[in-house]
């Protein structure tokens, strides 16, 4: 990897983090499309471009989280009674969305799926 590719993949993370802690939007919102250029330019196949981003941005959602967690906590402006609630629905449609769904689509399906779901939110904003 280049250093200008660091230098790139460090702006467009540390972008992603702060609106991701900033506005509570996760950071794959940011870094899907970024990393499907990316992943492109790289030579991969089509067929598992935007499964790769997504899966990819799924693994970094883990440090923006942590990181976010933690700062909200502290100001007190998590209901974790909330979040306890919504915790068993969470991980029961993690599981059917992350291996199950996401395995039966195939490209073209998934990227349809995540540009209508990045266009409802943003119109929701």
């Amino acid at each position: 990897m280049f250093l200008t590719d660091i230098a790139i993949l460090l702006v467009c993370g540390g972008c992603a983090g702060f609106l991701a802690g900033l506005l509570g939007i996760g950071g794959g919102m940011i870094l899907v499309p970024f990393m499907i250029i990316v992943f492109n330019h790289q030579g991969f196949s089509q067929d598992i471009i935007v499964h790769m981003a997504i899966a990819t941005g799924m693994t970094t959602i883990l440090f923006t989280s942590l990181s976010a967690i933690r700062a909200h906590h502290r100001h007190g402006s998590i209901d974790w009674k909330l979040v306890a609630g919504f915790t068993p629905g969470i991980i029961v449609g993690s599981f059917l969305g992350g291996s199950e769904l996401f395995e039966a689509f195939n490209t073209g399906w998934l990227s349809l799926f995540f540009a209508v779901f990045i266009v409802y939110t943003s119109i929701q904003m």
